[in-house]
């Protein structure tokens, strides 16, 4: 198995970028793991934030393969604590997904299209976080997962 982190935008200050490769690098000890982005789509007046977030939308579906299993984030989606979540993972393992995409949608969130084509989708809670933030949430509780599965101590 392995997993894909895929969001919308491409621009990251330098210490979220420095998160990012943080968790990533932890985490690809236990499991291939690929960052990817697309494009965050321009907002102007001809541009309304639905069209954005269907252009982009767009653009996620393009970058996921046929086979993986989709995750898509957002606060519709189910709350888990650490704990359950690395209990989900292991469900992904046995049910032996070849993939697994984390999706992060951009400033006006996902496209509802894209979240209903979603095998499921997650929420890091009922609070609203920069979408760039969301990526080291995201890796940081995947680590805690594995960690967790793996009987790695960092989990305390």
């Amino acid at each position: 198995m392995k997993w894909t982190l895929l969001a919308v935008g491409r621009v990251m200050p330098p210490p979220i970028r420095e998160l990012v490769e943080e968790y990533g690098d932890r985490l690809r000890h236990f499991i291939p793991l690929r960052l990817e982005s697309v494009a965050e789509e321009k907002r102007d007046k001809n541009v309304t934030p639905r069209l954005a977030m269907e252009r982009e939308g767009q653009r996620l579906r393009s970058r996921c393969p046929a086979t993986a299993w989709i995750v898509a984030l957002d606060g519709s989606g189910q709350s888990w604590s650490s704990l359950e979540l690395s209990r989900q993972v292991e469900q992904w393992i046995q049910a032996g997904h070849s993939e697994v995409v984390f999706v992060i949608g951009g400033p006006d969130g996902l496209d509802p299209v894209f979240k209903s084509s979603a095998h499921q989708i997650l929420s890091l809670g009922p609070m609203t976080y920069p979408h760039m933030l969301v990526r080291v949430l995201i890796l940081e509780q995947l680590y805690r997962a594995m960690t967790l599965l793996r009987g790695v101590p960092y989990h305390r």
